[in-house]
């Protein structure tokens, strides 16, 4: 029998079943202290900041973006430490262990590991190069740490501002709490300085996002002891100054009150309320369980575009079998999408499906020109993403419920 004709059968005999897709997040619960460096995320969706997901929950991460960590963990070390640059190999291995066995643990069959295979050539090597650049004297070059006055002598204040690496400020008042990656006393200032692996600037300008990180570390400093000067700095490949003044002074402070006010400590929220659907979507890690993104991409698969992707490479829907039940070859799976169309998954024959249960599929990649004489459509052909190839696996797979 035709199994797209509706034989129960699984389709790979033998194949493996993909694990039940996890429920919808309904309540999410807000938490008592926000973090500086996840300020613009939160902004822009909240839900991807207070979802409260375990790494192991989430959709695993674009193996760049791992790679990315890896780095940044290398650069805040030999910064610590301060090695001779024959170390530096040695640092960046240590690290890269560490990383990938918590990958292959937490993301088996994502094909995040070996990292340096998973990335692809060209993206390892710039990483590589932006670590030479660091080992040849840019991550050295950050001062060392100025030990902050003497307390308790007569007529000085006790200085509220730790100072030194990765020290923790911790500021009720404005429920933030955060580790810059270093805060010196230099003369009667306060210098805070965080250390980037990737691009911290450009024009000279440095990066919005992460100047008001910055900003909000300043806003820490100022309150935790009123009048003292603040300078602030991104460190990647080069030092760069991020103005701080009366302007962003204010426009901190009016966004930190926004925030403040629509998320009371420990108030229960709804997911629908705080997921904020767009083109921010595709790298999110919690795509699969948002009630907002899952909603709105239905609707973004019929729309097309001259700019780019109208949607993530995710597809979910109905399955109706394979299109050559006979021949033992063809390793397409047929889904119909919610949106009503009928499209090909190359390789997914190596799960087993049950027709007329639904499938989700994220992290696809097309299998069909794009775009198509200038214009982005929703593919209706997909493979499974090959790590060779595309330097990344599936994200994730699932079934519906028996």
């Amino acid at each position: 029998m035709d199994q797209a004709a509706g034989d129960a059968r699984p389709l790979t005999p033998g194949g493996t079943r993909p694990p039940v897709l996890p429920e919808l997040l309904k309540t999410v619960h807000v938490p008592e202290r926000f973090s500086p460096s996840a300020f613009h995320a939160l902004e822009r969706c909240p839900l991807s900041q207070l979802h409260g997901l375990g790494e192991a929950e989430r959709l695993p991460p674009n193996p760049a973006a791992l790679l990315g960590t890896v780095l940044h963990e290398t650069v805040a070390r030999l910064a610590r430490v301060g090695p001779p640059a024959h170390d530096v190999t040695e640092v960046f291995d240590e690290v890269l262990h560490s990383t990938e066995e918590a990958a292959r643990r937490l993301w088996p069959q994502a094909g995040l590991v070996p990292l340096r295979r998973a990335v692809g050539r060209t993206v390892w090597r710039k990483g590589q190069a932006r670590l030479l650049a660091w080992a040849s004297g840019a991550a050295r070059s950050v001062p060392p740490s100025r030990r902050a006055p003497p307390r308790g002598l007569p007529g000085d204040r006790v200085p509220r501002i730790p100072t030194g690496r990765e020290r923790r400020l911790d500021v009720p008042e404005l429920r933030l709490a955060g580790r810059p990656d270093l805060i010196e006393r230099i003369g009667t200032e306060v210098h805070v300085t965080d250390l980037k692996s990737g691009v911290t600037a450009r024009g000279g300008r440095p990066s919005l996002p992460l100047a008001r990180q910055m900003w909000l570390y300043a806003t820490m400093l100022e309150t935790l002891e009123p009048g003292v000067r603040v300078r602030l700095w991104l460190h990647g490949a080069d030092r760069v100054e991020v103005p701080w003044g009366e302007s962003e002074r204010a426009d901190t402070r009016a966004r930190l009150d926004d925030l403040l006010v629509r998320f009371p400590s420990g108030r229960p929220v709804e997911a629908a309320a705080v997921a904020i659907p767009g083109p921010h979507c595709g790298p999110c890690p919690v795509r699969h369980r948002c009630p907002g993104y899952r909603s709105r991409a239905v609707s973004w698969w019929g729309q097309t575009s001259s700019d780019g992707p109208v949607a993530p490479y995710d597809v979910w829907g109905e399955v109706t079998g394979r299109p050559s039940p006979t021949d033992p070859t063809d390793d397409r799976a047929a889904l119909r999408d919610e949106a009503g169309r009928t499209f090909l998954i190359s390789g997914a024959a190596r799960w087993s499906f049950v027709p007329g249960e639904r499938a989700w599929f994220f992290g696809l990649r097309p299998d069909e020109t794009t775009p198509m004489h200038g214009t982005w459509i929703h593919p209706r052909n997909f493979r499974i993403p090959d790590v060779d190839m595309d330097g990344v696996g599936i994200q994730g797979v699932y079934r519906s419920r028996p």
